[in-house]
């Protein structure tokens, strides 16, 4: 399936935020500001796993108090001189499991760390999920499910500067679907992250998604919450309230058949994201489904725009 190279100029219409963004940056600030304060009280333990490279279980302490646990795979190093290995973080979809990027990817040259925000995947043996991540406590922006989680990810992003075996200049977020939309929210709150590839992200536009088949729309629905108080607290969590922050390269996707996320929240927040660094995939026969071309074209990107960076300039 090839892809159409889109580069939108103009944006599409979409219901005004009724939070200011200083409002929002002033939430986030406290809100990191808080983390910050939180101990990473990082435990790695050996994985039992037989597997081509080094493979481990890491526990870290986040927002709250929350702990979460992360997957790290590093490659063999083999006899040349050991150098520190960029890395990618990457999240799951909505299920809380399945991870967009595999832990045998570091085999292409990257260390991989996996993380489970609170709840989800692995992490919720250490804590149950309240109701639904998305719906369940949609009140105000403290205390929603998707504060917590972004700053799961950028503690994972903590854990990751203090090594001195990973390359703390070389960052990337990866993700699909809640993973992607993760990405990208992240990698617009954290300068210290430097490129991002978020394949049909789940969290664009929710304003708008909640107008029109998706899976915004039916969660809000089924849980009798598609009403502005709600949206009103989505929108701090919301990528196109975060991408005018954006300052990295940027690689997304879209499916002209995603009755999930569909193309048109993630063109809405694409055309926010400042500058030229950026490129939207759109398939236009693609559901909510992986996609080989676009995951052949991620590592190409990943190579040129990211871990080879400095040789390219």
């Amino acid at each position: 399936m090839k892809p159409l190279i889109v580069t939108f100029v103009a944006g599409i219409a979409t219901t005004a935020s009724t939070a200011g963004a200083g409002e929002i940056d002033s939430f986030w600030r406290a809100t990191l500001d808080r983390l910050a304060r939180e101990p990473v009280d990082a435990r790695v333990e050996p994985a039992r796993e037989s597997v081509p490279y080094s493979s481990f279980v890491v526990t870290l302490r986040s927002l709250d108090g929350a702990r979460i646990r992360a997957r790290l795979a590093i490659p063999v190093q083999g006899e040349s001189p050991a150098e520190p290995w960029p890395v990618i973080v990457t999240a799951p979809g909505y299920g809380g499991s399945q991870q967009g990027v595999m832990l045998a990817d570091c085999q292409r040259g990257y260390a991989v760390l996996q993380v489970f925000p609170r709840g989800q995947g692995e992490s919720a043996e250490l804590g149950a999920i309240v109701g639904d991540k998305l719906t369940g406590r949609l009140d105000e922006p403290d205390g929603a499910y998707y504060q917590g989680a972004y700053a799961d990810v950028i503690r994972a992003v903590d854990f990751v500067i203090a090594r001195t075996d990973l390359d703390s200049d070389r960052i990337a977020l990866v993700g699909t679907s809640q993973g992607g939309g993760i990405a990208l929210a992240v990698t617009a709150l954290d300068p210290r992250v430097k490129a991002v590839v978020a394949h049909l992200p789940f969290l664009c536009d929710f304003r708008l998604a909640a107008t029109r088949p998706s899976l915004v729309k039916t969660l809000l629905d089924r849980a009798d919450r598609n009403d502005e108080a709600a949206l009103s607290t989505l929108d701090y969590f919301d990528p196109i309230q975060l991408a005018p922050r954006l300052r990295v390269p940027v690689l997304v996707s879209a499916g002209g058949k995603d009755d999930a996320c569909p193309p048109e929240t993630i063109r809405a927040v694409f055309d926010r994201i400042p500058g030229d660094s950026k490129t939207l995939k759109f398939y236009p026969e693609l559901h909510h489904t992986s996609c080989v071309d676009f995951y052949n074209l991620s590592w190409a990107w990943l190579d040129k725009e990211f871990r080879n960076r400095d040789e390219n300039r």
